[in-house]
């Protein structure tokens, strides 16, 4: 979600279009100069009515009287334009909004340290006028400073903008190792084989609208048509689900500077901003997928699609929230996959923030206390003691569907996540990481997902996991948004134009990623005698370079290197012996359009 000074975000205006300030000082002198040769024309036309006979003081005539007419025109547009602009100019926010708009995001309401950006209110409403009519009561077309059009009531308290987010990956997945056999879907080192198989995905292809109601109401409603949808049933990997990405109504009534602590509360379905990488927008992110280690974390009930209730809190410094989360968008509401219900509460603060440098520290807690439930279907469809939940993922690349690291399904009374995050910005050095430790605690008599038999135990598992990630700037520089306690991507201090602009900005970034989720498991020994799991170690470590021509647009390409290692689960209480596990190298890249 990223921001840029305002001086860089608003839209570039054509040669004959001057700065609009230096207009306002300009145009009492451009008046009288007007003035003065309108003046020289009346003297004119009474010397050429001495012999209005004359045909060439009758063309001479003619041609004051149409300069006349233009000059009366330019007058007349350029006090418009000066009206306009003062009218802007008392209604437009003291700072400009993210170039990634937030999800009905409130805004700090306190003002910002010398070369800061912050919100002061809901980005949808963070416009400048493109045209009005004649009456005061005319709606008017708006652009936000990222390009984004809509409509405005006069007042401009209800409002209405489209959304728009295309990202086009395409990768090659160079070296898989065991590559398996010739069937595909099955993977690397499983029994029956299979490559993971190279390709192009839309990875989100989002549309939507967003806005504001009556001032103190916002909405947002987005549907993604994109992801990689390799199968439609429900639980497979890759499976096709709901589009229903966004549909949330926030209430901003109470953010107002009057309160000491500003408080918008929300409802619907959203992303959760829980965790310091969760909380940056997908077009702000690294590299083209997130951390691991975090997607994990999200299982527990965060991350995109989420059905929440809540409330939040920023200023210029700090931000706190808390939400209470339910199914994701198209989980049906009977059956095996009826989802999880947590507490989430993630809070943060800056204890550095000026135009050169900040430092971000925060912590976030996620308590699962309904995992997903198996249905008894066949008789009563009362719940079981069978809730479960998986934790899974690719290998930090969403071509393929096929995920490695897997637990299955351990069988879940409740579970948490705790997580400790921090980041930073030294000129363009900007650096973030966070730190997961999961615990789960287990149904007694529970069917083991390792080995597939009743557990005799039944211990609490505990699993880490965690990232660092660093980038280089050149011609732009990432800043912090208070209004979700995140950063945003890199803003291009001047837009690439083959027509005397400049280049934009590039990043060059690297990441090192570790999670483990094996515990209790001894060599040797089938898993359900101490009611462990082995669900994977992976270790991953990217490079990658990212190309910003504007606010808009970007170019991403990433080298990807990941170890895993597992072993199969097997089905009948016996250890598991057979390699699971691959090595795996890719390059991918990414277009990106977004509004």
């Amino acid at each position: 979600m990223s921001l840029a000074q305002p001086a860089t975000l608003f839209p570039s205006r054509p040669p004959s279009r001057l700065d609009k300030r230096a207009l306002i000082r300009s145009t009492s002198l451009r008046t009288l100069l007007i003035m003065s040769v309108a003046g020289a024309t009346t003297i004119a036309n009474g010397a050429a009515r001495a012999n209005s006979d004359d045909p060439q003081l009758k063309q001479l005539e003619a041609q004051i009287l149409q300069i006349k007419r233009q000059n009366q025109e330019e007058i007349a547009g350029l006090e418009r334009e000066v009206r306009q602009l003062r009218a802007t100019q008392q209604a437009r926010p003291a700072v400009v909004a993210a170039a990634s708009p937030a999800p009905a995001t409130p805004a700090a309401v306190s003002a910002a340290p010398a070369g800061q950006v912050v919100y002061t209110q809901p980005a949808a409403s963070l416009t400048t006028q493109v045209s009005s009519g004649n009456s005061p009561s005319t709606p008017k077309l708006i652009e936000s400073p990222t390009h984004q059009f809509g409509f405005a009531s006069a007042d401009g308290a209800n409002t209405i903008s489209i959304i728009a987010r295309l990202q086009l990956d395409g990768a090659d997945y160079t070296h898989v190792n065991p590559q398996g056999g010739l069937i595909k879907g099955a993977g690397p080192g499983s029994n029956a084989g299979g490559p993971l198989d190279s390709g192009f995905n839309a990875r989100r292809a989002r549309f939507g609208i967003g806005g504001t109601f009556q001032s103190d109401w916002a909405y947002r409603f987005i549907y993604d048509f994109g992801g990689s949808s390799d199968s439609v049933t429900t639980g497979v990997s890759g499976a096709d689900t709901s589009g229903i990405e966004n549909a949330n109504i926030t209430y901003n009534g109470f953010y107002k500077p009057s309160y000491r602590f500003p408080v918008a509360a929300d409802v619907g379905y959203l992303d959760v901003p829980l965790y310091l990488e969760d909380a940056t927008s997908s077009n702000d992110i690294m590299f083209l997928e997130r951390a691991t280690p975090e997607v994990i974390a999200t299982e527990f009930g965060g991350g995109d699609y989420r059905s929440v209730i809540g409330a939040r809190s920023n200023d210029s410094r700090y931000w706190v929230g808390a939400y209470l989360t339910g199914p994701q968008s198209g989980s049906p509401h009977t059956g095996a996959d009826n989802s999880a219900q947590a507490l989430v509460a993630r809070a943060s603060y800056q204890l550095i923030q000026n135009s050169f440098a900040s430092l971000h520290l925060g912590a976030d807690v996620d308590h699962l206390f309904q995992a997903r439930s198996a249905y008894n279907s066949g008789t009563t469809g009362l719940k079981t003691n069978s809730s479960y939940l998986a934790l899974s993922d690719r290998p930090e690349l969403r071509v393929d569907p096929t995920t490695i690291l897997n637990t299955g399904g351990i069988p879940t009374k409740d579970g948490t996540v705790y997580s400790a995050e921090a980041a930073g910005a030294f000129g363009p050095i900007y650096a973030q990481g966070e730190f997961f430790h999961y615990t789960i605690d287990q149904f007694d008599h529970g069917i083991n997902p390792t080995d597939g038999d009743a557990n005799l135990l039944a211990p609490t598992l505990n699993f880490n996991g965690g990232y660092a990630e660093a980038s280089y700037s050149l011609g732009g520089t990432r800043r912090y948004i208070p209004a979700t306690g995140a950063y945003s991507g890199v803003v291009p201090a001047e837009n690439f134009s083959t027509h005397g602009g400049g280049w934009g900005a590039l990043e060059l970034a690297a990441r090192y990623s570790d999670i483990d989720l094996d515990d209790g498991v001894k060599p040797g020994e089938a898993p359900h005698v101490t009611g462990g799991v082995e669900g994977g170690k992976q270790q991953g470590v990217d490079v990658g370079v990212n190309w910003y021509p504007n606010v808009n647009m970007k170019f991403m390409l990433d080298y990807i290197n990941t170890n895993v290692d597992k072993l199969k689960a097997t089905t009948n209480g016996s250890v598991p012996t057979t390699d699971a596990g691959a090595r795996i190298q890719a390059i991918a890249a990414r277009a990106q359009f977004t509004y």
